[in-house]
């Protein structure tokens, strides 16, 4: 069989950028939207005691999609490099190594979940066992079926490496409207309540599995099931988990994200704890579906510029990030815009209690002051992650969440008040701006790229 044309190689960039973009904005969007979905289902259906239950559990389940991303996001930075320089059979042995350390991660998170998962859950409640037992039927559930969706994130940057856009796009659509239409089943017919959440969000995951086991059987590629059969499964863990860290611990830094603000409104007693944490669970479902478009167009670019600069081209690699800067900025901007004038609307969607909706109003600008910043940092951290920069990757990965937001959060509000734990996002991002153009000035020192991002002369 012949190889097929890499799609991110030939063409013109403005194009295969799009065609790259919009299907991969469109998957994340979906993601962020399923979120916002559940927690209407859950809070107009079982009540806000189920909606705070689960997002009481919002910690956990981005701890399990950070060990997700570790290795997908790993294993994609290594397979866009080498399908991009035509190296299939090292891309196949990547592919499989991939799977293997997903395998072996989900058995042992179900094993940690079994013997600790119960204590750690009433912790997180606060001792209140009403919510804790909801939270751990809900958050076991996901555990539990985790091998499925560690192997569909595997699968879903794979066919990203591999320039099968649309057909992941296709598939995430599915998905999401199974997903919808579980939930609906099995919460408001059924009433089966946070269980009935997680199990429709595991109905569908199957979905997926079975379609992408038909498209690696017989369909057009060139990772195909028999891969996983004929490559070691423990091949190239080093590097996977090396390149994978970055992300994975970015997404484990918005898990200790959120346990740090909850951890601090205890510690400063501020009034009306209940109603400011219920409006926090709307900010960060809103801030999480306005993010995901984002992290799409960063996987996009990081396809594209992997894939040119596997094949060293240059400049095509410098200006596939030019375009995700470009776009990112602008998307940023309109976000920014967008959460600042109707933030009062958007907590009225969710709930009609007013003084939950005031604090929303309250929170969301002060935590989006500078969010038109998010946007262009994450392509230039995304960046170093596609062409291989572990360091750099991880400085600028990770520096906003362990460095500026983690301590800010537990310091600040004991210092000058409950008001102070919404403003360290734009203090982190502004921070995070500073160190990105002082690793810029030094790269450029150092490697003689100009702007310490461009390769081509």
């Amino acid at each position: 069989m012949s190889t097929p044309q890499n799609p991110y190689t030939h063409g013109p960039l403005g194009a295969v950028f799009a065609k790259t973009a919009l299907p991969i904005i469109l998957v994340m969007g979906l993601n962020g939207l399923l979120a916002v979905a559940d927690a209407l289902f859950l809070g107009h259906y079982v009540g806000a005691a189920a909606l705070g239950a689960v997002t009481l559990m919002f910690p956990l389940y981005m701890f399990i999609t950070a060990l997700a991303t570790l290795v997908a996001s790993g294993m994609s930075s290594i397979l866009a490099r080498h399908l991009g320089a035509g190296h299939i059979n090292a891309a196949q042995r990547v592919f499989a190594g991939a799977h293997g350390l997903a395998l072996l991660i989900a058995a042992l998170l179900i094993v940690a979940f079994w013997q600790f998962g119960a204590p750690l859950v009433l912790l997180i409640a606060g001792g209140n066992a009403a919510l804790a037992t909801m939270g751990a039927l809900y958050i076991g559930i996901i555990v539990m079926f985790t091998p499925l969706a560690f192997v569909l994130a595997l699968n879903s940057d794979a066919l990203r490496c591999e320039g099968r856009i649309g057909f992941m796009a296709l598939v995430s659509v599915l998905v999401a409207l199974a997903n919808i239409a579980c939930n609906y089943v099995l919460i408001a017919l059924l009433d089966m309540g946070v269980a009935g959440s997680a199990y429709g969000t595991a109905l569908a995951q199957g979905l997926a599995f079975g379609v992408l086991v038909v498209f690696r059987l017989w369909g057009r590629t060139v990772l195909r099931l028999s891969a996983l059969m004929q490559n070691s499964l423990v091949a190239g863990w080093r590097r996977i988990i090396a390149l994978g860290a970055p992300p994975s611990l970015n997404f484990m830094g918005i898990a200790l994200g959120a346990a740090a603000i909850i951890a601090a409104l205890q510690l400063v007693q501020t009034p009306r704890m209940a109603d400011t944490i219920a409006a926090y669970g709307i900010v960060t479902r809103i801030q999480t579906f306005m993010f995901l478009p984002l992290l799409g167009l960063s996987f996009a670019m990081q396809s594209i510029t992997g894939n040119n600069f596997g094949a060293q081209m240059w400049q095509r690699s410098d200006d596939s990030l030019r375009i995700a800067i470009t776009v990112a900025l602008v998307y940023s901007a309109l976000a920014q815009l967008v959460l600042n004038l109707c933030a009062r609307q958007i907590g009225a969607a969710f709930v009609s209690e007013t003084v939950v909706i005031d604090e929303v109003a309250r929170i969301m600008p002060a935590m989006t002051a500078l969010y038109i910043l998010a946007g262009p940092l994450m392509m230039i951290g995304g960046y170093f992650q596609a062409i291989g920069d572990a360091s750099r990757a991880a400085i600028l990965g990770l520096s906003r969440t362990y460095l500026f937001v983690l301590p800010l959060t537990l310091i600040l509000p004991r210092l000058l008040g409950e008001a102070w734990i919404w403003r360290v996002a734009p203090i982190s991002e502004a921070l995070l701006l500073l160190l990105t153009l002082a690793v810029l000035a030094q790269t450029a020192r150092k490697h003689g790229r100009r702007r310490g991002l461009f390769f081509a002369r």
